[in-house]
């Protein structure tokens, strides 16, 4: 993870937006009978509000060492989860992979952490998409808005990185028609967008949200079953000695 001076702050009434539809994306995808643990790295966005979702569930947010502090409980190095292999059933990702160069090895922490058919949600903004545009024109202007990202990754991309691992994508879901404008009646004025937008371009949405299971199978050792077997042994065959051998 890059290092993030501020997170979305919640007045910002495009933030707020995208956060809502963020969340309602994510928890649209989490398996049902959600049990387990369940581990988030929320980047510069608010986590995920687990409750309600399962009763045997518990959430863990972690974040890079200059994350913003609201709501973290673990921070550790993003190449370097202080997790046990095979122990999450959830892994959430949201627009992490938009603020590192490289974003292998998070996929690899994500996938070693989860346990065998465990799901990995990975959100992010849609490069094809009017918030992909909104992104990329933030990067080359003056703005105070650092919750952009950096490195758009498109699904395209983010298949071929999960390719490499025994991860299958199982869903991709998109979101967020709008025009991503900062002015509350713009976005109410554009909602519209919502109900056309999927029939016209269903992958054209402003966010999308992508979710993979873990394909490796845990392997553990059978014991032996060491059993004494009764011995029958033929009486030894005596050899003539002496004069009796000549």
């Amino acid at each position: 993870m890059s290092s993030t001076p501020s997170a979305v702050q919640a007045p910002d009434p495009l933030a707020a937006a995208l956060t809502q539809t963020l969340h309602a994306q994510v928890c649209a995808l989490l398996p049902r009978g959600l049990q387990g643990l369940v581990v988030q790295v929320p980047g510069h966005w608010p986590a995920v509000d687990l409750g309600g979702r399962g009763e045997r569930a518990w959430s863990v947010v972690m974040a890079g060492p200059g994350a913003p502090a609201a709501g973290v409980g673990l921070r550790a190095d993003p190449a370097a989860w202080p997790l046990a292999s095979d122990s999450a059933a959830v892994v959430i990702l949201l627009h992490v992979l938009e603020h590192v160069a490289d974003p292998a090895p998070i996929l690899a922490e994500a996938e070693r952490v989860l346990m065998p058919f465990g799901r990995l949600l990975v959100a992010g903004f849609n490069p094809w998409s009017l918030c992909g545009l909104r992104g990329l024109a933030e990067r080359f202007g003056n703005h105070s808005r650092d919750w952009w990202p950096q490195h758009l990754r498109s699904v395209g991309e983010l298949r071929q990185l999960l390719a490499r691992l025994p991860m299958q994508v199982e869903d991709v879901t998109t979101a967020f028609f709008r025009l991503p404008l900062e002015r509350q009646w713009a976005l109410r004025g554009t909602r519209v967008m919502e109900r056309i937008g999927p029939r016209l371009l269903p992958r054209g949405g402003g966010l999308y949200c992508l979710a993979a299971s873990k394909r490796r199978f845990a392997v553990r050792p059978l014991r032996l079953q060491w059993q004494r077997l009764p011995v029958y042994a033929t009486p030894a065959q005596r050899l003539p000695a002496g004069r009796a051998a000549a």
